[in-house]
């Protein structure tokens, strides 16, 4: 796309029909409607005024930018203002996966989970005996022999038992990591608040979400889940109501519904949350990607409130590049809704990390030294030992626009590889950033998910031949 300004004429300058004027920028921006817009019966003229307030948030943000950079003397534009020493001296203004963000109480819980689980749900002497092959099996269920998997597998005693020991647990270490610290400006709900959990089976993302976020523990909150298994949903809110107990906290109100996405509810919600839902509706889909991504943000959507002063929304999926590439193509549907990335994006530009094929796919991870021993020994046994948890995921919240910046000499990185050898001893990590696909090279060891305020050279960058990345030292 160009750099060309939409500039649609103002309703007191338009005499009869601008068509002429609409085609001109579509000439431009060779802007076109998509084989679903089209089916949707979508107009040209609704999809160019959608990209021109994309533009206009593109220039308001960088305007905010030249303001900033204004009022912040130079030497300091590549820091934030706020930034402790130690995040001035490494330049680091985030992290995804810090161990340190998450409350001790939350540690503790999931450290040892498996009491939790146990004290609602306890097996005996053969069964745990029994539990690293019904573990194993149904990791072939659910990736190899997927297509043989039915519907309401979740239903079935013996799989949601080894789903819960094994899968529920890790995305607990997963989610709760990244909840807490995700950035305090998402999950911001207030009393009276209504979420809704597509997909919930055992309450993972509420379990996660009350464990890693303190401060909405006490908080007047009404959780719908939806899922196929009743027995599933029923099983998570033991372990919720348990957890809550752990905490002394009297927890939130939990609705279950049996459905899926699509199945209403009795009210809007202030946040939606969906964790590994779309891989599995993915599977059974026989429609193009961008059909898919533009139906599931609108079902989405429909869920919220958008009267609300913090409509939320959060999905994660596996780390792999069929799931990055829908998420990057829901990313696009949201915005063009008015809801802008809180993270992981540094920016409302194009992704230049898409999952399109032979391209970089957006995903992070972080190394499992520090998960439960009893889990990693359970792992261990059943054969799926993890050394590394990876997933990817989009939060976005409906704004005026307000995001992360840099100065004007300096550009935000969100680091999403792991370490790469160069040439010379020297090592890169690709990021994401506003300016494309970065290949910033490091003297010291950056991390999967950092967010990094880098200085920009007063010269153009050198491109990477391998992969096109523009090459940045840091």
């Amino acid at each position: 796309m160009t750099d060309v300004p939409l500039q649609l004429k103002k309703s007191g300058e338009t005499s009869g029909s601008n068509a002429g004027d609409l085609q001109v920028l579509f000439m431009e921006e060779k802007i076109e409607l998509t084989w679903y817009e089209k089916r949707r019966g979508i107009k040209l003229r609704d999809k160019i005024k959608a990209e021109q307030r994309r533009k206009q948030f593109l220039e308001k943000q960088s305007r905010q930018k030249e303001m900033q950079a204004q009022k912040a003397p130079d030497r300091n534009a590549s820091v934030p203002r706020k930034a402790s020493p130690a995040a001035q001296k490494k330049h680091v203004h985030q992290s995804l996966f810090s161990v340190d963000s998450i409350p001790d109480d939350a540690k503790k819980i999931i450290s040892r989970f498996d009491e939790i689980i146990d004290s609602t749900h306890p097996l005996n002497s053969k069964q745990k005996a029994l539990l690293p092959k019904q573990i194993r099996g149904l990791s072939h269920y659910l990736t190899d022999s997927r297509s043989d998997r039915r519907l309401g597998y979740m239903n079935q005693t013996t799989l949601l038992s080894a789903y819960v020991r094994y899968y529920s647990w890790w995305n607990l270490v997963r989610l709760t990591r990244l909840f807490s610290n995700i950035g305090r400006q998402f999950f911001s709900l207030e009393d009276g608040s209504v979420c809704l959990d597509i997909g919930s089976g055992p309450l993972t993302v509420p379990i996660a979400l009350f464990l890693a976020r303190p401060e909405l523990r006490k908080k007047s909150i009404t959780f719908y889940c939806i899922d196929r298994s009743q027995q599933a949903m029923a099983f998570g809110e033991n372990l919720f109501l348990s957890t809550a107990a752990k905490l002394k906290c009297p927890g939130w109100k939990i609705i279950r519904i049996k459905g899926e996405l699509g199945e209403p509810i009795k009210e809007k919600a202030d946040l939606v949350v969906c964790a590994n839902v779309f891989n599995e509706l993915y599977d059974d889909a026989d429609s193009p990607p961008d059909f898919l991504a533009k139906k599931y943000t609108d079902e989405l959507l429909s869920y919220l409130d958008m009267n609300s002063s913090c409509a939320q929304c959060f999905i994660a999926e596996p780390g792999d590049p069929r799931s990055a590439r829908l998420i990057s193509l829901m990313r696009d549907c949201f915005m063009r809704r008015e809801f802008f990335p809180v993270s992981p994006c540094t920016h409302c530009a194009q992704c230049p990390m898409d999952g399109k094929k032979g391209g970089k796919w957006c995903n992070f991870a972080f190394k499992t030294d520090d998960a439960p021993s009893e889990l990693k020994k359970l792992s261990e046994k059943a054969e799926l030992p993890k050394e590394r948890a990876v997933l990817s995921f989009l939060a976005v919240q409906k704004s005026d626009g307000e995001s992360k910046k840099g100065g004007a000499q300096s550009i935000l990185l969100r680091i999403a590889s792991d370490p790469i050898k160069l040439p010379g001893g020297r090592t890169g990590y690709y990021a994401c950033s506003e300016q494309g696909l970065i290949l910033a090279v490091s003297s010291t060891a950056l991390s999967s998910g950092e967010l990094i305020s880098a200085r920009l050279p007063g010269r153009p960058l050198r491109i990477d031949a391998k992969s096109g990345a523009q090459i940045l030292e840091l």
